[in-house]
């Protein structure tokens, strides 16, 4: 009698969890190590109903969209799983959500959302990765979806005392970077090229700004701002079939793309390695302190030492590795079919490892020293 009511205790609880309205439609306690994971948030949900258009909230476009997307990766994509954070009208804290997907050891973390500003004529896409804000337009899209936050229990022990409201705190939330930073802005560069391919909206390019939905991913996360619900026109377009599943289907391209080419990149490098000079194109750095003392002299010396910073399949616009302009100028060296980013050029070994710890500071704990070709 026992035996039967243990049999009966463990399949109820195997029933019990083999549905989730806020986890999702399935639950994974074992990743297949050949397969890959995307877990799909919705933004918003429940009483949280972000932001609110003239016929729609945000929390019911951005649920049928990322209902939508994982469908459609499943179908098109038969090597990728998909979760959910939540399959339904269910409010989930924000840091909730991303330990869903660390606890999954997801491969991809996708945060569905819809704009929103005060100019209505303001419309495009825009995919954010996390990182220090560098426009004040940045720092708006982060405080309104961080928002949300002081709807939940106990946010300040959750959030180490994060306020959303205070400026202070998006620059003590921006020291959470992205550890995956590279694949992040590479699947985010990919997403924005397939949205804007299919002219379904101008591109705002991909941007950094501190969410806290991002915060302490264990893996490459973005989040895409789909549309401008205060847009009548985007709005209508957003809440039609064929706008959802275009926006779907470019999401699902870039993703067959960012799998289908896994982007390498190093945590570490114990000792320089060689890069070939072929292909350089120099980017003009921003407004910056002088760097005359760490950049050296190719008449004076005759090796060099730089700093590289991501190696991707996509070429991106520079301007998102913000906070990097005082310590030099990035270059691109296109190479074997990658872009690699590289920043400054130093004569001594220990001023480019100086550079690096500076580097690793700022959230690009992958960055490495490459040894350059030698100048004469």
């Amino acid at each position: 009698m026992k035996l039967v009511f243990l049999r009966i205790t463990i399949f109820l609880a195997l029933s019990s969890l083999s549905f989730n309205p806020i986890f999702g439609s399935r639950v994974f306690y074992k990743k297949d190590p050949g397969r890959k994971l995307v877990v799909i948030d919705a933004g918003h949900g429940g009483h949280d109903s972000g932001a609110v258009g003239k016929n729609h909230k945000e929390k019911d476009l951005a649920l049928q969209m990322a209902l939508k997307l994982g469908q459609m990766i499943e179908s098109s994509l038969p090597n990728v799983d998909v979760e959910y954070t939540r399959s339904t009208d269910v409010f989930l804290p924000l840091y909730q959500r991303i330990g869903i997907a660390n606890k999954k050891k997801a491969d991809l973390f996708i945060s569905i959302h819809c704009n929103y500003i005060s100019n209505s004529k303001t419309k495009g896409t825009e995919t954010f990765v996390m990182g220090l804000h560098r426009a004040a337009e940045n720092l708006a899209v982060a405080q309104r979806e961080n928002e949300v936050i002081l709807m939940e229990n106990e946010y300040e022990s959750n959030y180490e005392g994060y306020d959303p409201n205070s400026p202070v705190g998006y620059i003590v939330l921006s020291s959470f970077q992205d550890a995956y930073l590279e694949k992040s802005l590479d699947f985010a560069a990919k997403v924005e090229n397939n949205l804007s391919k299919r002219g379904l909206s101008a591109s705002r390019g991909v941007k950094q700004a501190g969410f806290a939905v991002l915060r302490r991913a264990t893996m490459p996360s973005v989040l895409v701002e789909t549309g401008f619900i205060s847009n009548e026109d985007e709005e209508r377009w957003l809440s039609s079939e064929a706008g959802q599943l275009q926006i779907c289907s470019s999401i699902t391209s870039a993703l067959s793309s960012f799998f289908g080419k896994d982007t390498p990149f190093r945590s570490s490098s114990p000792e320089p390695v060689l890069a070939s000079q072929e292909s350089i194109q120099k980017v003009p750095k921003e407004k910056s302190d002088s760097t005359e003392n760490n950049v050296a002299s190719p008449d004076a010396m005759k090796e060099a030492f730089t700093i590289q910073l991501a190696a991707m399949k996509s070429k991106i616009d520079t301007k998102v590795m913000g906070g990097l302009a005082h310590l030099g100028d990035i270059h691109i060296v296109e190479e074997n079919g990658y872009y690699k980013y590289q920043l400054g050029e130093f004569g001594e070994i220990a001023q480019a490892e100086t550079a690096k710890q500076k580097i690793n500071k700022l959230g690009y704990k992958s960055a490495f020293i490459v040894k350059k070709r030698q100048t004469r």
